[in-house]
């Protein structure tokens, strides 16, 4: 049996039990995501950033879900930061990308060395058979579960049109466990970076990673630098009150409320790029995590996390986000954040958010984190650790 290529890879991203797939349109990506939705017997809901789209479909596959995106070759470039950091902290389900290349410059604001970029980046890929495109699809989420890692499958836009070959029966291995906890590999920070490069460039050369030794876990304040002690200290009662709440799964941006990973706390589960968080709990929750939330700080959210929001609200998605505002980017030199810039986009949600006004005081802690934990929407916990005399915008009152 032969069909279009676009259909052939649609066909088999439902052949492999794919249950979270996202897309940014783009030629031929479009016609791809779609074929797949009609298969699934779903709306096409698209994303409107690679990076965000990449890191739901990455959140999924740690969640134990199979999961694929689809994008254009620039796309791709865009989504790198994410794409580098999927490799440190590996998948658990298979997750594969369909990166649609443009070489002939049909519809491109330029012609791209598409390859280059991918062996630069170091994910595992192949440039598609479009004869045997099925195959490539169902052999890359398998080489992706054996390795744990994410897998790109390059493919030109010019040939998705061409015939290409459906096997009269293929199967492929049943998905993999459900998620387990694991935060030296799943959570990117200081204490475990050494280990995840070792183990990263032990599954690229075909080594059993498994033997490498694991970095101790030291509690929380034991590893801390002590000139970050003070900051810790005072998120300390924040994050107590998420422990009872926090569910399965919660994401972390990278910075210092990431080492809440870490015992007695363990209330970060995974951490990749700094503004990662908020995409990262969506493809959680997408996956079946019922009650993930995400961690962020306020100069992390503004520099990326707040493009996860779009997503929330047009998936219609009640995720939990935790925003610690101090009003600087506390590991990177204390820089500044603008007086009002985080209101100026948190106006846009005001009837999602949740102010702590005092961060210290337990009950009022408590009372908002659970507030939000119980509710059916989207809830932003903005707890402000800035001057006490600084109150919230009168917009967002």
């Amino acid at each position: 049996m032969k069909v279009k290529a676009r259909e052939a890879i649609g066909m088999a991203m439902h052949a492999a039990g794919t249950e979270v797939a996202t897309c940014v349109p783009g030629l031929g990506a479009t016609e791809i995501f779609c074929d797949y939705c009609a298969l699934q017997s779903q709306r096409p809901v698209f994303s409107f950033h690679e990076e965000v789209a990449y890191t739901i479909a990455h959140g999924a596959a740690l969640a134990g879900k199979r999961a694929f995106t689809s994008m254009k070759t620039h796309g791709f470039f865009k989504a790198a930061n994410s794409v580098c950091d999927s490799l440190y902290s590996g998948t658990l389900a298979g997750f594969v990308s369909l990166v649609v290349d443009d070489r002939n410059g049909i519809q491109s604001d330029s012609i791209a060395d598409t390859l280059g970029f991918v062996e630069g980046l170091g994910i595992p890929h192949k440039i598609a058979n479009v004869e045997e495109v099925f195959d490539d699809i169902l052999d890359g989420f398998m080489l992706s579960e054996k390795l744990q890692l994410p897998f790109a499958l390059i493919i030109d836009a010019s040939d998705l049109d061409q015939p290409s070959r459906i096997p009269a029966k293929r199967c492929i291995d049943p998905p993999p466990k459900p998620y387990r906890r694991d935060i030296t590999q799943h959570v990117l920070c200081p204490p475990f970076c050494k280990y995840q490069r070792d183990v990263l460039q032990c599954k690229l050369s075909g080594g059993n990673w498994k033997n490498i030794a694991q970095p101790s876990l030291l509690p929380l304040f034991e590893a801390l630098p002590e000139k970050w002690m003070p900051a810790i200290e005072e998120y300390a009662i924040v994050f107590e009150a998420l422990q009872s709440v926090k569910g399965e799964i919660a994401a972390g941006d990278t910075g210092l409320s990431t080492l809440f990973a870490l015992p007695p706390y363990d209330c970060i589960d995974v951490t990749t790029y700094m503004g990662g968080s908020v995409p990262l709990a969506l493809g959680a929750h997408m996956a079946g995590v019922s009650s993930a939330w995400a961690i962020s700080g306020d100069f992390s959210f503004i520099a990326a996390g707040h493009l996860g929001l779009l997503e929330a609200v047009q998936r219609k998605i009640p995720l939990k986000i935790l925003l610690l505002c101090n009003g600087k980017a506390e590991t990177t030199g204390g820089q500044t954040i603008p007086e009002g810039l985080l209101d100026r986009i948190l106006l846009g949600y005001k009837e999602y958010v949740y102010f702590i006004h005092d961060p210290l005081d337990r009950r009022e802690v408590e009372s908002s984190i659970r507030k939000a934990s119980f509710s059916r929407e989207l809830s932003l916990v903005v707890a402000d650790f800035r001057e006490r005399d600084m109150l919230p915008s009168k917009a967002l009152k």
